[in-house]
């Protein structure tokens, strides 16, 4: 019953909102960027004799808060999401490239079923992890895989409804594969990534419930077009437009399918503040989506070393 996106990181790559019917609590479940992350542009890793085959680590923290809200649903729906993800990048070798991460969300859930109409509030934690591996044969090529998994736990509960919270279980993992591509067009550098996700998730609730237990998953390609541009020698802007299209989806039950395609809007601003610190200001908000609206915004500090 609730949306928690849980990739596109990545990925972390890549929760997303719920409805809810009289009989069933259900979740429905699409990656999002959060859980199927763009990959940044892996660095090309220099010649050093000195050098490990472990090497150019960069250690992240970001800070972030997203807002869903279904709409031309049968349940008004308003998720505030608000959480951390902490990262691990590094390359091996001459061309390698790989990243771990994890994170955590607490998610306030608002609902109204509009047949009855019946107010709905419930919250939920939510966690994971994901791992990217990829080589760069190339300066300007580069291809991967990816993989993750997210567990949560839920409550939720009639506004004036003196019975106890109904709470759930959920479970998932992710995997998947991309390939880029960057080009240096005078003072911009731009990239074009393809990513294809697969998602299959499990929800288990409290005795009672019907259904007690629900499978749901998609599958989803995301075509991604940024620019990178150099403000200065220590401020750098990013920008970008994410073609996401659905190839295969089962819901939950008393869920609806979302929209085949949409778009994402991407925006950003770096600061290097010396050679191993920087912080970072992301913004992201989805386009041509008629039935979820979803924005997210980012602070993020990072360490090289």
């Amino acid at each position: 019953m609730r949306f928690t996106l849980g990739m596109v990181m990545a990925a972390g790559l890549l929760a997303v909102p719920f409805a809810a019917s009289a009989q069933t609590f259900s979740n429905a479940k699409l990656p999002k960027l959060s859980e199927v992350r763009t990959l940044s542009l892996p660095g090309v890793f220099p010649d050093d004799p000195n050098r490990g085959f472990l090497h150019s680590f960069k250690l992240s923290v970001d800070f972030g808060a997203s807002l869903t809200e279904k709409t031309r649903q049968p349940t008004r729906l308003k998720q505030n999401s608000y959480g951390t993800q902490v990262g691990l990048s590094f390359g091996f070798g001459s061309i390698g490239f790989a990243s771990i991460s994890g994170n955590y969300s607490r998610e306030t859930i608002k609902s109204t079923i509009l047949a009855f109409p019946l107010s709905l509030n419930g919250n939920s934690d939510a966690g994971g992890g994901d791992l990217v591996l990829g080589i760069a044969p190339l300066p300007f090529l580069r291809v991967g895989v990816l993989g993750g998994f997210g567990l949560g736990g839920n409550s939720y509960q009639f506004v004036g409804v003196p019975a106890a919270p109904v709470g759930a279980d959920s479970s998932s993992y992710r995997f998947g594969g991309f390939v880029g591509a960057s080009y240096p067009l005078g003072p911009v550098l731009l990239s074009l990534d393809a990513t294809i996700v697969t998602i299959r998730s499990r929800q288990a609730y409290d005795p009672g419930n019907i259904p007690p237990v629900a499978h749901f998953g998609s599958t989803i390609g995301l075509l991604h077009l940024s620019a990178m541009y150099n403000i200065t020698d220590r401020l750098r802007l990013t920008a970008g437009v994410v073609l996401n299209q659905v190839f295969a989806e089962q819901v939950a039950p008393a869920e609806q399918r979302l929209d085949r395609n949409w778009f994402t809007l991407q925006s950003g601003l770096t600061y290097q503040i010396n050679e191993r610190w920087e912080v970072s200001l992301k913004g992201l908000t989805w386009v041509g989506n008629q039935r979820l609206r979803y924005s997210r915004g980012t602070l993020g500090v990072a360490y090289r070393f």
